[in-house]
């Protein structure tokens, strides 16, 4: 099975708000279909050839963002996926690194045309907006394991969640 590796970052600003990108799943069953699920995700995608994850994160954060980091924080959480993607099954491997930023307004720089015709939008998320959400988040724990995170117990070695 071929490996996918991607890094993404949860921003977290000095309200405890993380910043989260609305994605819209694919058009599985009718490519012109208009109404496709929904979800939120931490900026972030994939690595390109060659690349670190540390170089990876700061190429796709300046990409989807426009946020111009050196430092991107510390590596958290290690998320893997499998996926089907054009009919190969696939392993996604998501590094995920937290820090600490100013709160700002994201700006897109770049997209892919798939990325462009998937994104719906950012939202800064409290805790208590993502408890009281009908909506989906990924990781689906989203709430529960930035918890830790806010109180300042970080993991010593990036820990093994489920996406």
């Amino acid at each position: 099975m071929r490996l996918i590796p991607s890094a993404r970052a949860l921003l977290i600003d000095p309200d405890d708000r993380v910043l989260m990108m609305k994605l819209a799943g694919r058009r599985i069953v009718d490519p012109a279909a208009r109404l496709r699920p929904t979800f939120w995700v931490t900026p972030g995608g994939s690595l390109e050839a060659g690349e670190s994850f540390e170089d990876g994160l700061r190429r796709e954060l300046r990409e989807e963002t426009g946020l111009e980091l050196e430092d991107i924080g510390r590596h958290v959480w290690i998320s893997d996926k499998e996926l089907d993607i054009g009919g190969e099954r696939v392993l996604t491997r998501a590094h995920v690194y937290a820090l600490r930023v100013p709160a700002f307004e994201p700006v897109v720089k770049t997209m892919t045309p798939e990325e462009a015709d998937s994104f719906r939008g950012f939202r800064w998320w409290s805790l208590q907006d993502i408890a009281a959400s009908r909506e989906s988040f990924i990781p689906r724990d989203l709430g529960g394991l930035l918890r830790p995170l806010l109180t300042g117990a970080w993991p010593k070695e990036p820990i093994q969640i489920v996406p």
